[in-house]
This record gives structure tokens, sequence and C-alpha cells, in this order.
């Protein structure tokens, strides 16, 4: 089977959908039964140019819009002449409006986040999502997506049958589990890390409710217990409302943004971590629960969207409009070590589960489906 992958955004700083895509084709291409993969490159290869893949470049398509517009017509074309079975498209976006010949489209369909949690979306986004997604989606063989909540949001907003979206959770990596003790005092002086600190990670933005975990961080300061709070992540849409949020706060100078971090410092700052704080309006599947959970910090989450499906009965959850629970949660493990080790070993358990193998296997059984079908 010949598999071209849409290779897009790797070549800037990571996002969620980044990283899915360089943990799946890593482990696609680790399988022992493994397609050949060709990597249809918007841009460079970034993360993946050390792999003895082919790669053939999208000309022009580095920006978004060109991908949805003229390089459809290249998606087109090299399907023909590259012989490829399936053309996948983990970025979300379905540029097949031409149709590929006899090669079967996929597309990962992550959230749909500007329909079903509006207003915290860009213009380019809103649009994708309006106009074009409806659309596209409805064309493809094979629309898959990261958990069953986003399923229902699919089938709702997009009108995708229920056959035709299979739910695979993403993995994560081995390093979250594997985090080197060696490494945390490196890490700890690269970021000026405290010794004690409250951890949340994630595109710094309304819809992640960094706004009540800093107000709810001035609530356990106020009980007196000295930990600091350390907000991780690349600085998005509406960030200046967040940070005037954070200089409003009596505790504001133990409030740390540190911006994006190299995605390999990011298993000793959670396992650095007393408690792992994300109680996120909406998401799509919650992949950084399941991080905090693999090094070995409790967590306390949304119990909304995709969040419950993710932590499972292995961290607290509480509703994330309620800034007074999420304090209280944060404070029950901060002062209360049996609950805090309790959940440690549950969360280790639960993430034991999400492997990239897995996705990857669940992933191949659906090329071979629709291939066969």
């Amino acid at each position: 089977m010949r598999v071209g992958v849409i290779a897009y955004g790797l070549d800037r700083p990571f996002t969620g959908i980044g990283r899915y895509t360089v943990e799946m084709v890593r482990a696609l291409t680790a399988l022992p039964d493994a397609p050949e993969l060709i990597l249809l490159t918007a841009g460079d290869a970034g993360p993946l140019a050390d792999l003895p893949l082919q790669r053939v470049p999208l000309h022009g398509c580095r920006l978004m819009p060109a991908l949805l517009t003229h390089g459809q017509a290249q998606l087109r074309m090299l399907a023909a002449r590259l012989r490829l079975d399936v053309v996948h498209d983990p970025v979300g976006v379905a540029p097949f409006g031409l149709g590929l010949g006899r090669a079967r489209s996929v597309i990962t369909i992550h959230d749909v986040i500007p329909l079903s949690f509006p207003g915290v979306s860009t213009r380019m986004d809103a649009l994708i999502y309006r106009r074009w997604l409806p659309f596209a989606a409805r064309r493809v063989d094979l629309v898959l997506t990261v958990s069953e909540a986003s399923s229902a949001d699919i089938q709702q907003h997009l009108g995708v049958k229920p056959g035709r979206v299979e739910v695979i959770a993403p993995g994560v990596s081995a390093q979250f589990q594997t985090a080197a003790s060696a490494d945390a005092g490196s890490v700890r002086e690269k970021y000026a890390l405290p010794d004690h600190y409250i951890l949340s990670v994630g595109n710094v933005e309304e819809r992640k409710n960094v706004r009540r975990v800093i107000e709810a961080y001035a609530q356990i300061r106020r009980s007196n217990l000295p930990y600091k709070l350390v907000i991780v992540g690349p600085h998005n849409w509406r960030f200046s409302e967040i940070i005037e949020a954070a200089n409003l706060s009596d505790f504001r100078d133990d409030v740390q943004f540190t911006g994006y971090v190299d995605a390999a410092d990011l298993p000793a700052i959670y396992r650095g971590a007393d408690v792992f704080a994300f109680p996120s309006l909406y998401e799509g599947f919650g992949l950084p629960v399941i991080e905090a959970m693999a090094a070995g910090t409790p967590a306390v989450t949304s119990n909304r969207s995709s969040l419950p499906e993710a932590a499972g009965d292995a961290a607290l959850k509480v509703d994330p409009e309620d800034t007074d629970a999420i304090a209280d949660a944060i404070t029950r493990i901060l002062t209360d070590a049996a609950l805090a080790d309790d959940l440690r070993a549950r969360g280790i358990a639960r993430a034991a589960g999400f492997t990239w193998e897995r996705m990857a296997r669940a992933v191949l059984n659906s090329y071979l489906g629709i291939t066969r079908g």
C-alpha cells in the first residue's frame, strides 16, 4: 500500500496537530507491516526530515489558503503520478475538492472548535470550518477523529454520517513516561522554574481557561500555600487580556509565563510540577492531561467536552466555569498526600494505554478498510 501523508506546518513551532502528524508518521513507519509512506510536504519536513521516506513538495503551499486552492490540483496530479492508494490529511482541512482519482481520501478532524465553541478562533479558521469543511468532509472516504465528543460534534456540525467517522485516540510519547531525573536540573535552570509549582500547559488563550486558573491560584495563595504558578505555551489570540488578568492579581510576581518551550523539555517540566491544572472550556481530546499523567503528575481537568474521556477516573474533574471548584481541587491535591499518590498511580496506569503504536495500528487498519471495501 502506498500512502501519501500531507505534512503541513512542520517547519514552524509545534502545535498539537503538528505533533500528531509527526508521531503518527513515525509510528506507522515502525510497524512491521508498514505501508509505503510518501510525505507530501507543504514547507519542509521539519522533525520528520531524518526518516528515510520519499518527500514530494507541494509547491507554494506553505500557507493555508494556497494549500486549499492550487494545492488541490497538485494533490490530484501527485496521487496519479505516485500511484497512491490513500492520501491522508492529518491537518484537518481536506484539500480534496477536485478529487484524487483512484486514491482514497482520509482526513483527521481533531475538533470543530470554530463551530462548537464559537468566538475563540481566527477569521481564517472560522471561514474554513463554516464554508469549506461542511462541503469537503462529506466528500472524503473516511474521517478520523480523536474522541467520541469530537465525533458527535463532527456529525452535528459538518453533517458527516456516523458510519464515515472513526474514533482513534492519539498516543503519548514514551519520553513522558521515561523523563530522566538527570534532565530535571538543567530544564529547571533553563526556564528558571521554581522549586514547587502548579503547572498549566497549552496555547495561552481564552478557551484554555487560563484566566480562571490565575484567579484560582490567587485563592490558593490566600490560604497560605507557598506554590507558584507556571504557565507554559505559545501566546495566542487575545493573550493580552490574560496578561492583564495576571497583572491584576495580588500574586502577579509568582505567575510565570514561559512562552513556547522545546518539546524535549516538556517531560521534565511536567514531572517537576506538584499538580497539573487543565480546566479547559473545550478540547478535541486534551493530550496535555495524558502527558501529565504519564509523567506522574496528578491532574485537575474539566468535566466537559472530551476531557472526561481522556482523564477517566485518574484525575479530579471540575466545572471549568467554577473558579472555587478549580481552586478547591488543586488545594486538595496539594494538601492530601494520599490523594496525590492515588491520582499519580492511576494516571500512570491510564496513560500507559495511550500509545502511538496502538494508534498507528488502528490508522493502518482504517486504510485497509477503505481500500478493500
